[in-house]
């Protein structure tokens, strides 16, 4: 069975942009997890501050995805990360996705949710139904699965943390099964929703720092991240590069367990474990590294760690390397397995493992840590390129591993620096995209592997990457050149140009060219029964040589039949085919109507021909006139032989006839200039003299005459004639006849499209200003060589990059020695070399936009409070006041405060903040219970505060037997009809004026500032039953609250309180409540029964001896027995 390969690779990771950037905060140990409100403030909820975030995720380049910008705005940002990411693993892989459309191709995401889903539908107002196909999870893979065109599976999948290994592993089964022969494999998760964090926090598993402390004694639960990653996996035939072999993949699921369904089952990860390999045939010792799941909690690690053990070291072996990206980057969830995937082909990539961090002290619930049976890769170490396991396991129970064989081919020493320049095609959606990818390739110029695969992925539309451009890396000069096209396609004509382009020297420098070489070298195995050798006719050729009308026409012929091997094996098949005079030799073999040999044979009998005819000495000259001005003046014996445009011809006759009519044209203000035809009067009279000898001999070269296709325009036989014998075929006649007949040039073209990129096929370009001047100015008209020019190879490599720049696809690896796939490791990757047009912002949802936060002045923040004896809020039946359960006017002030925070972030309660006023009101069961102020305290009004708590009070030494205990307290406010439970019972201690004491501080704000209360109330005198309705301002600091908290009795934690009466205010703690108005509320009857006196007796009261020892009371006696 085919090897299945990872074929492909990119992602967007924690403060990482690119894998190259991943790769470099990994191998420098860098902490990705970071503190910044760029999804939520720090600390929002009692949340822990920390999180991996990626850098940008408002960007998406909607337009070439084809995305209406109303759909973009309500897209999930995970979908269109996955997008990008995902067309830029398939490139990574050195595969133009174009040539993938239409393919059995799978796609298979990770995905959990889509919290952007829930925010973009809030309001049914102003839905559109672009959310429904932006958000819904199945579109991650649809969507993708529509953008490339493929038919194979697609399928969203959803196992909680273990999401995206699971993907990975359908695809492999998939492809193994012939499902698919390729498939696209993707994770991805966001952090948007503050909600989904605290959920995860409630149920105990964040860490309180927010860090991923991996296999460490500190692990204390995981620290929340974000990631995108995809791959393109595919069987090995059909990969360009291999970062690793997918041995064997499988799943598995917990199933029952008594702890719970979120409780981790080591034997089951073991038993998947144990099977997969013994499956493919691996022993354990041949185990490198392990990858783990590895999230850093006290019951998951051991757990996770002792089955791997269990698996791969129960024999002698060096120590098992494991690590987990998660400790670097935080757990990404759903992208988590793809997230460890990356950073594995990283590192084989490299060849050195990247090291965890956060690990000090080894888990003691893992012996093998301690006894050296397993290493936990703490810093770089090499890979010595065994086998590689991948973990990820689902919070639900769902376990996948995966078992990778890293590929074995390592780069090749360095090559010798190439002699000939290398050609580099690139195209993006920006200018600046394409000069950075053709500046940063300038460094690889010993990679050719790296180069060839940057050339395979250049052919992408134009409708989708409107700027192209190209470098010639490894030239004399900084050869670079960047434009943007149209984005239509464009057609390609051929123009092959005629006599007078031959100069000594011509293709010199291009016999470096492999392809170029052996075209010459195939028109020299053609001429072996001649006597003539082109490629040293090339390479030895002085001013004299091309004088032979012979060589002029061999050498010719052989550099434009050159030129059309290295287009044609370029994949540059011409839509148009025009020649100027012998130029339609090339045509012929252009139009594939011609063999090789059939070409240069007959060039080389044209020539013969012609030098052995003994013809009059004759010229032929270029003048400024049309043709009819031309046939009119004309002298006896001078034709018009070539209409070469509008107002320019060529004429051709006796040499001394030709040179007296350009004099006579200079006088009267004619442009005429005599051209060189070594002393030959072509297209004249003179040349049917030839006629039957060159018949005869090009009848012997083409035997078989083929046809002549459409897109060759003849130039020889006007168009009434196009349906002639003669001009069907390519035939020994059709070439005769070409001789002795004009050139009809202006008329053939006339046929080139408006938009055409026209190429000169000539060994100089002679025509370029005659085809500047007779097509539209919307034409590129391209030369390939040009005669004289200091570096002829680089001219036409240039020039063939000029011809990619205008938005024909050319296939420029062909011109050099073939590239071997699959690429050797450590290839660079081409992802990170990928840019998007982000120029626009789309948008992201904010922590208002879900239902939760605290919104605008319209929305509520909705509290239930249950109290059922499960509940949290049970403690509230503590406040029974004259016989009910009153809901605590301290509890109203704690929801206000509540809320506060959150916008910085059953009886039903809703709490109304105006963020503009910061007014609040509560309302219970839609009745308004409670309003005020709410803020945080600032500047002048803080340092007030805090200097009220800080001023030291002066206490009476009291006597102690004046101190009232708790007991006393509460039944003294039971007898004025505060039934107080025990939960509201804090008031530990209190001096009998009620003006200080001791409050019990257990951590709830309801029941202490419910406490505070209870204490002015105990002061006041009368024993009627008073209910807070307004309080002036409560102030609360609640870290110096925290300080100033003390050790009472009994485990107990009490503060200290005081109640100014003059000022009306009470402080304890780091509390201030001021200005507390309580009303006397009517009593309910019976509710509590009146104390009971059984009897009243008299008892006398008898005293002796009072008299004899008060001398004042015996005086005032003896004065009334006087008066009586």
């Amino acid at each position: 069975m085919e090897d299945i390969v990872i074929a492909g690779i990119s992602g967007r990771l924690p403060e990482s942009n690119n894998l190259e950037e991943f790769w470099q905060n990994l191998f420098n140990g860098v902490d990705m997890v970071t503190e910044d409100d760029r999804r939520w403030k720090p600390g929002l909820y009692g949340l822990p501050r920390r999180n991996g975030k990626l850098k940008e995720i408002d960007r998406f380049d909607a337009a070439f995805f084809g995305v209406h910008p109303k759909q973009a705005h309500t897209m999930d940002p995970q979908l269109r990360l996955m997008l990008e990411i995902s067309y830029e693993a398939i490139v990574d892989g050195g595969i133009n996705p174009v040539s993938m459309r239409g393919s059995k191709t799978g796609v298979y995401i990770g995905v959990s949710g889509s919290e952007a889903g829930e925010a973009f539908s809030k309001d049914p107002e102003e839905l559109l139904g672009y959310s429904m196909t932006g958000c819904q999870r199945a579109m991650f893979a649809n969507r993708l699965s529509y953008f490339f065109d493929f038919s194979g599976p697609s399928t969203a999948i959803d196992t909680a943390c273990s999401s995206s290994l699971l993907a990975l592993e359908n695809a492999f089964n998939a492809i193994r099964h012939g499902q698919c022969d390729a498939a696209l494999v993707g994770g991805v998760n966001l952090l948007l929703k503050p909600n989904t964090s605290v959920q995860f926090m409630k149920l105990g598993m964040l860490s309180p720092e927010g860090t991923c402390k991996s296999f460490d004694a500190s692990g204390n639960g995981y620290c929340r991240a974000e990631a995108a990653v995809a791959v393109l996996v595919t069987k090995k035939s059909m990969a360009k590069r291999i970062y690793a072999t997918v041995l064997n993949a499988g799943n598995n699921t917990d199933g029952y367990k008594e702890q719970g369904v979120t409780f981790p089952s080591g034997e089951m990860q073991q038993r998947l474990v144990r099977s997969l390999y013994e499956e493919a045939n691996i022993s354990p010792e041949q185990v490198e590294y392990v990858e783990a799941h590895g999230t850093g909690t006290k019951v998951g690690d051991p757990q996770e760690v002792n089955g791997i053990v269990s698996v791969f070291c129960q024999s002698q072996r060096d120590p098992l390397l494991i690590g987990s990206t998660k400790s670097n980057m935080g757990h990404p969830e759903p992208a988590s397995g793809l997230a460890a995937l990356a950073k594995v082909v990283l590192s084989l990539e490299h060849g050195v493992w990247a090291p965890n961090i956060h690990f000090h002290d080894p888990n003691p619930d893992i012996p093998a840590l301690t006894d050296g049976r397993v290493r936990v890769v703490s810093e770089p170490i090499p890979v010595r390129g065994g086998i590689v396991g991948i973990n990820s396991f689902g919070f639900g129970g769902s376990n996948v591993h995966v078992i990778l064989r890293p590929h074995g081919s390592k780069s090749l020493a360095q090559a010798a620096e190439p002699s000939v320049p290398r050609l580099l095609q690139a195209s993006g959606r920006t200018e600046e995209v394409v000069t950075s990818l053709l500046k940063n390739a300038q460094q690889y110029k010993d990679n050719p592997s790296y180069l060839s695969l940057l050339n395979d992925v250049s052919g992408v539309p134009t409708a989708s990457m409107p700027y192209r451009g190209y470098a010639l890396i490894g030239a004399q000069g900084e050869l670079t050149e960047v434009q943007q096209n149209q984005p239509t396609p464009r057609p390609l004509w051929f123009v092959c140009s005629g006599m007078g382009t031959q100069w000594a020297g011509m293709g010199r420098t291009l016999m470096q060219l492999p392809e170029f070489r052996e075209s010459i070298q195939r028109s020299d195995v053609a001429l072996k029964d001649t006597g003539l050798c082109v490629s040293r006719l090339l390479m030895d050729a002085d001013e004299s040589t091309f004088e032979d009308t012979v060589h002029a026409f061999v050498g010719l012929a052989a550099i434009q039949v050159a030129q059309i091997d290295m287009l044609q094996k370029m994949g540059l098949r011409p839509d148009g085919i025009v020649g100027h005079s012998v130029g339609e030799l090339a045509c012929g073999y252009a139009d594939g109507s011609l063999s090789h040999s059939e070409a240069i044979l007959a060039a080389y009998w044209r020539g013969r021909c012609i030098k052995e005819a003994n013809l009059p000495p004759g010229g032929m000259a270029a003048v400024g006139l049309t043709w009819e001005e031309c046939k009119a003046q004309c002298p006896q014996g001078v034709v018009p032989a070539c209409h070469n445009a509008e107002d320019t011809v060529t004429i051709s006759g006796p040499q001394d006839s030709v040179s007296k009519f350009v004099a006579q044209l200079k006088e009267s203000g004619v442009f005429a200039k005599e051209v060189r035809s070594a002393g030959v009067a072509f297209h004249s009279y003179y040349m049917a003299s030839l006629a039957p000898a060159l018949l005869s001999a090009l009848q012997k070269v083409i035997k078989n005459p083929r046809p002549r296709s459409p897109r060759w325009i003849s130039t020889s036989i006007p168009q009434a004639d196009w349906e002639s014998p003669l001009a069907l075929y390519s035939s020994a006649e059709y070439h005769v006849n070409n001789l002795v007949s004009p050139v009809l040039f202006q008329e053939g073209l006339s046929f080139v499209p408006d938009n055409a990129v026209v190429v000169e096929i000539a060994p100089h370009a002679l025509l370029q200003a005659i085809l500047k001047r007779s097509l539209k100015p919307t034409c590129s008209i391209l030369p390939l060589m040009k005669r004289g020019h200091a570096n002829n190879l680089e001219f036409f490599l240039s020039h063939v990059g000029k011809i990619y720049m205008n938005g024909i696809n050319v296939d420029s690896n062909k011109l050099y020695p073939a590239v071997e796939y699959p690429v050797p490791s450590g290839t660079p990757l081409i992802s990170p070399q990928i840019q998007w047009d982000h120029s626009q912002v789309w948008d992201v949802p904010k922590v208002e936009d879900f239902p939760a936060g605290s919104g605008g002045s319209t929305s509520a923040t909705v509290y239930n409070i249950d109290m059922n004896p499960e509940s949290p809020d049970y403690y509230m039946i503590g406040h029974c006041i004259d016989g009910r359960v009153l809901y605590p006017a301290t509890g109203y002030l704690v929801l206000a405060w509540r809320t506060l925070m959150r916008s910085l972030g059953s009886v039903q309660l809703e709490v109304r903040l105006m963020p503009a006023t910061n007014r609040f009101e509560v309302s219970e069961n839609g009745n308004l219970a409670v309003s005020g102020k709410v803020s945080v305290l600032e500047d002048a009004g803080l340092d007030a505060f805090h200097a009220v708590l800080n001023k030291p009070m002066t206490v009476d030494k009291e006597d102690p037997k004046l101190l009232l205990k708790s007991g006393d307290i509460y039944k003294e406010l039971r007898l004025r009809g505060y039934d107080y439970g025990k939960t509201f019972q804090g008031i530990l201690e209190s001096n009998n004026a009620g003006d200080h004491g001791k409050l019990h501080w257990t951590g709830n704000w309801v029941t202490f500032l419910d406490t505070m209360l209870q204490m002015i109330v105990v002061g006041l005198p009368g024993r009627s039953l008073r209910l807070p309705t307004r309080i002036r301002s409560v102030c609360v600091d609640p870290k110096l609250h925290e300080e100033r908290v003390n050790e009472y009795s009994d485990d107990q934690k009490a503060v200290d309180v005081h109640v100014d009466r003059c000022l009306d205010s009470i402080t304890a703690g780091g509390v201030q409540i001021c200005g507390l108005h309580a009303t006397v509320a009517p009593r309910r009857q019976q509710q509590q029964a009146p104390p009971t006196l059984e009897e009243f007796a008299f008892v006398p009261y008898v005293e002796s001896d009072c008299l004899r020892t008060n001398e004042k009371l015996g005086d005032q006696l003896r004065h009334c027995k006087g008066m009586v």
